[in-house]
């Protein structure tokens, strides 16, 4: 049966256009003329109220949430999950970066390699004693990634986990944590997926916080205040209607959707690769001295869920869908969204000299070509 949606909605796709105009109805009231936004009640990163790139932001969040649907990201996981994209070196893709800019990002319209380097530098500098010893941690408290606010809203169980730990403590199975800057590094890579040869994805199938499909649209998410999702064909489905939608309660996020970005491709490929070397392994070839812990993909795949790890409003999102696992893997979230957020500034690293440093770590890490 054919679904009825608004006129605007059909035109922003014709001809394979992404664009709703200027004043289209969106959800309902015209778009909003710049003289009756909403006011920003602070300065500060991730402002969607009145941000220097607000109409771009915008128009790529729309995007997102009415274009998104169940179908179409299971059709471009199976796409993706066959990794036959490319076979390349994690260097070169790190050049691709350089043509990329986020348009969902409200702070900054740098190239993605100077954010890399800068998020990588971020976490050396927040987490390490020494940068030339990456195997040990400081002693960062896993309460200091919540603020008082946030902690106090915390559910008890998750409070009693966190109590009194720190990363090093919380995750004592994890003995050289040299993989941490690494994922700083590389985890907008999968960026590439909207990059001729890799997809060519639009900017609302390639960035931009990420969702639970097949279920209610929580609060929680950005934008939610002005029900872009209300225009998104799933929202019509009987079957992802309720809180749990098509989904148990508490089975993971490993076992949801989500919208489809570039977190979902880089952790295919990263599985990809684990896999590649595993077999590798067992016929006796020669394989890198280190690999990325599952925990290290866990925040790959799940670095954009903002909802998730850092709600915009008081309530976390989707704690309904989360499992024991989630909550253990949360602060490694926020450890990473600390460093990924708070490094976006003018003052760009010195790229070159950190070049080396790097790519020491990656060649620690990674065989010399990876499937894409």
């Amino acid at each position: 049966m054919a679904l009825d949606m608004p006129a605007s909605f059909h035109s922003a796709l014709e001809g394979g256009e992404d664009r709703i105009p200027h004043d289209a109805d969106i959800c309902g009231h015209k778009a909003e003329s710049e003289d009756v936004k909403k006011t920003a009640s602070k300065v500060g990163f991730r402002d969607y109220d009145n941000s220097q790139f607000q109409d771009r932001v915008e128009q790529t969040y729309y995007n997102i949430q009415t274009l998104q649907t169940v179908e179409s990201v299971e059709a471009k996981m199976a796409d993706y999950r066959l990794l036959k994209k490319a076979v390349m070196s994690v260097d070169d893709m790190m050049q691709f970066l350089d043509t990329i800019v986020d348009e969902s990002d409200p702070d900054n319209d740098l190239p993605q390699s100077y954010h890399a380097y800068q998020t990588a530098e971020s976490v050396l500098s927040r987490y390490f004693v020494d940068r030339h010893d990456l195997q040990n941690l400081t002693r960062v408290p896993l309460e200091g990634f919540f603020s008082p606010k946030e902690w106090s809203l915390l559910p008890a169980h998750a409070q009693r986990l966190y109590q009194g730990r720190t990363l090093e403590s919380h995750l004592p199975h994890i003995t050289d944590w040299s993989w941490f800057p690494l994922v700083g590094l590389i985890h907008d890579l999968g960026k590439v997926c909207m990059e001729d040869g890799f997809g060519s994805m639009p900017q609302w199938s390639g960035v931009g916080d990420t969702f639970v499909l097949g279920c209610d649209f929580d609060p929680a998410n950005i934008f939610s205040e002005r029900h872009f999702y209300s225009q998104n064909p799933d929202s019509m489905c009987p079957a992802y209607q309720g809180k749990c939608g098509m989904y148990s309660k508490h089975c993971g996020f490993k076992n949801c959707l989500l919208s489809f970005g570039h977190d979902e491709y880089l952790a295919l490929v990263l599985e990809g690769h684990a896999s590649d070397v595993q077999k590798l392994r067992e016929a006796g070839e020669p394989v890198p001295c280190k690999s990325l812990p599952p925990e290290a993909i866990y925040m790959i795949r799940f670095h954009s869920f903002y909802p998730w790890h850092t709600p915009r409003g008081e309530l976390r999102g989707y704690t309904h869908l989360a499992s024991e696992e989630d909550w253990r893997l949360l602060p490694l979230l926020k450890a990473l969204q600390k460093s990924d957020l708070y490094s976006k500034t003018k003052d760009l690293p010195p790229i070159e000299e950190l070049e080396s440093f790097y790519g020491n770590i990656i060649r620690d890490h990674f065989l010399p070509k990876l499937r894409w």
